[in-house]
């Protein structure tokens, strides 16, 4: 099979079941696992797949989000790097506040190691993961949304405002080159404002590859940040919010 009938192969078995592993894809397009992790490679990098831990995920469609099950898996390696990187922002005896995304859960699983933190979230998943640390826990309640364990709608967005947090810290779906945070989950976008405007500090937890276009809606501006993690030095690609980036 030529390379681009591999590549299409690929796309269209991700729009039938969503993900797949490389023996999957291997098995099913009768090729070796080192070719398919050589097309999905391209495949990732011209922005046509999600890859995850041992496989990939097709592009959710504009509008739709995807479930924190697959969320997870998706450059695991690299949202472990950024929650070390934002575990230093956090200082013993802080009132944090987390959204619902797969970011935010790779800081919880070390935030541990900090002392007297009060922690608030809409996380269903969070609190479970809070639960083994002697962090203060607080969640919001509401509406639980289908496939992300998030808690949103107005209950929780009335939760958050009650609290005085030092920081917030959030991901979003994309980050668009001139600077719009974008995601599909309109509902949890309105919980992260409400967590922004509570907290004295605001911080972007960005996976390097969620550069490209924009979702459903518009959740900020860079402008509107206070600073930026990523695993990797993005502060080249926007150079009149250099400083932000960590």
């Amino acid at each position: 099979m030529a390379h681009k009938e591999r590549e299409a192969a690929i796309l269209s078995y991700l729009r039938e079941h969503r993900h797949a592993s490389v023996a999957e894809l291997a098995h099913a397009l009768y090729v070796s696992e080192p070719t398919v992790r050589r097309d999905l490679a391209a495949l990732s990098a011209a922005g046509k797949l999600w890859r995850t831990h041992g496989g990939a995920a097709g592009r959710a469609d504009r509008g739709e989000n995807l479930p924190l099950s697959l969320r997870e898996r998706e450059h695991s390696d690299a949202k472990t790097a950024i929650g070390r990187k934002c575990l230093e922002l956090i200082k013993d005896g802080d009132t944090v506040m987390v959204d619902s995304s797969s970011s935010a859960l790779a800081l919880l699983r070390v935030i541990g190691e900090r002392s007297s933190i009060a922690v608030v979230t809409n996380s269903a998943k969070a609190a479970l993961i809070l639960a083994e640390c002697r962090c203060k826990t607080f969640v919001t309640g509401g509406e639980l949304a289908a496939d992300t364990y998030a808690y949103v709608g107005s209950h929780a967005e009335e939760y958050v405002r009650r609290f005085n947090a030092d920081v917030c810290f959030f991901s979003v779906r994309t980050l668009t080159r001139d600077g719009r945070l974008t995601d599909n989950a309109i509902a949890e976008n309105g919980v992260r404002r409400a967590m922004m405007a509570a907290s004295r500090r605001r911080v972007l937890m960005l996976d390097s590859q969620k550069l490209g276009e924009g979702c459903l809606e518009t959740l900020c501006r860079l402008s509107d940040v206070d600073a930026v993690v990523s695993e990797r030095d993005l502060s080249a690609v926007f150079p009149d919010h250099a400083d932000k980036f960590l």
